[in-house]
């Protein structure tokens, strides 16, 4: 049996390799890294995103020799919008036993890398299901980008989020607060999302409209770049594009491992399976499937912590027990800055 350090040290280069080849490929983290939004720091308590809404000063026009009075008042048009950080984590735990019954290090390597991948792809289903669907019961700090609650079987298992980024409903109903900032407040400058209710079918003029109202919102001018679709409305648009789709290679982060990715507009498609969830029935759209997300990379981003992004400890022995821990610890939070660049597509799942 190979020493502490050993262990140890194994666990380690293990991490690395799986987080490249299993984490990596899940289509909300993908699109993430793919885009560059993945940004990490160093400490801190929280993420504090400068906002400006409305004008700083007035225009005087100028209409006769030059002279005239020019109104000096001024607003402070920038606000904070604070985002806490989520810190969550999860052990990896291996027994005397399995240690005598596993001699040799390649058999010692096969335990930990199997329970490593199994706490890592827990780690990764619960990140992307609070993220899409805000539905999770242990990661609840996380920002999610549902604000409407989510709908089973007809049952309403979850209320509206009221800090979810996007709402099945339209603007002038939208009554969520982002980062600490309402949209009520702020809706007149430009703090709301998107929305395209597709009543049952999905057509391409359904997806043309988010692209026009988003990009005319981005203060850039961008469209978005990111499309995050349900199984049923992705299968959908391929019936509607035919042969038209068009694909991209996109590298991993090393470059490496190309893979063709779809697009439309210039936005990449990723399906992911947690939308296609019903919203709560107490907003105004009802109990309807949300089929798509559609994201501006340029207005969010991942923000992780340099030592909380996946990383693991040293494997330790667990006092009163014969076994040996080693904790994978997250500390991360999804930030924004600008809501209508943003869309979501209800009901576009034929």
């Amino acid at each position: 049996m190979p020493p502490q350090s050993v262990l140890s040290t194994t666990l380690q280069l293990l991490r690395d390799k799986l987080v490249d080849n299993s984490f990596l490929a899940h289509p909300l983290i993908r699109a993430i890294e793919d885009h560059g939004n993945l940004v990490k720091v160093s400490g801190g308590a929280r993420v504090e995103q400068p906002v400006i809404f409305g004008d700083h000063s007035s225009i005087t026009e100028l209409t006769n020799n030059g002279f005239e009075p020019v109104s000096m008042a001024v607003t402070d048009p920038f606000q904070t919008a604070k985002f806490e950080y989520s810190n969550f984590t999860q052990p990896i735990i291996l027994s005397a036993v399995e240690k005598a019954a596993n001699k040799g290090d390649l058999a010692v390597v096969n335990i930990l890398e199997a329970k490593m991948k199994n706490v890592m792809l827990s780690l990764k289903k619960e990140v992307s299901k609070q993220v899409i669907a805000g539905d999770s019961s242990k990661l609840t700090t996380l920002q999610t980008l549902n604000g409407s609650g989510v709908s089973v079987g007809g049952v309403d298992i979850t209320a509206p989020n009221t800090t979810g980024w996007l709402e099945a409903r339209a603007k002038a109903a939208q009554a969520n607060s982002v980062g600490g900032l309402s949209k009520v407040t702020y809706r007149n400058q430009n703090w709301f999302n998107q929305f395209v209710d597709a009543g049952g079918t999905l057509t391409l003029a359904n997806l043309d409209e988010l692209f026009i109202q988003s990009s005319i919102y981005n203060p850039s001018g961008g469209t978005p770049d990111i499309m995050l679709m349900s199984p049923s409305s992705y299968a959908a648009f391929l019936a509607l594009m035919d042969a038209r789709i068009q694909y991209v290679t996109v590298n991993d982060r090393n470059g490496l491992n190309g893979e063709m990715v779809p697009t439309y507009r210039g936005a990449r498609i990723y399906v992911d399976p947690n939308l296609g969830y019903n919203v709560n029935g107490t907003i105004s759209a009802g109990r309807e499937p949300v089929s798509a997300y559609l994201l501006s990379s340029d207005q969010f981003q991942l923000y992780v912590d340099t030592d909380g992004f996946f990383n693991v400890s040293e494997m330790m022995p667990v006092p009163g027990t014969a076994t040996e821990a080693a904790m994978v610890f997250c500390r991360m939070q999804l930030v924004t800055g600008h809501l209508a660049s943003h869309s979501l597509l209800l009901d576009a799942e034929a």
